[in-house]
């Protein structure tokens, strides 16, 4: 976990995004927005790999999130609660451990985001997460 932690800050750090900078953008977001960076640290064998994303509700199209509209849809739904996030429940996953842990930091009509939890698997975190974890 400490290994998925320390790759999750690099990658902060090395995009420039240090958490002064999550926080700042946080606390100016005004109502009705989203911006919120995304993180996934997924094992790969021996190795993890951190994909780092951003998610700009509403924004510009084609810019951050791969799948914006489902994601900012999915957002909504849940009214940026990533606990309640519906995902899609009747997914079916093995068994397979190849921890995911997936981050979420910014701000959600003026509310802050802080939200991190690990999964077993990748399946499992995209099964309770949807389109909003699809990077």
């Amino acid at each position: 976990m400490n290994k998925i932690v320390a790759a999750v800050a690099a990658a902060l750090l090395a995009a420039g995004l240090a958490p002064a900078a999550v926080a700042a953008t946080s606390a100016s977001s005004p109502a009705g927005d989203a911006h919120i960076l995304l993180a996934a640290a997924r094992t790969q064998g021996e190795s993890e790999k951190v994909d780092i994303v951003w998610l700009d509700c509403p924004g510009q199209t084609g810019a951050g999130h791969p799948y914006k509209e489902d994601a900012c849809k999915a957002l909504d739904a849940a009214d940026g609660d990533f606990g309640t996030l519906r995902g899609e429940p009747q997914g079916i996953c093995t068994t397979e451990y190849a921890p995911v842990t997936l981050t979420a930091r910014g701000a959600y009509e003026g509310r802050t985001v802080d939200w991190t939890k690990t999964y077993p698997n990748n399946c499992e975190a995209v099964r309770d997460t949807g389109a909003v974890f699809w990077f």
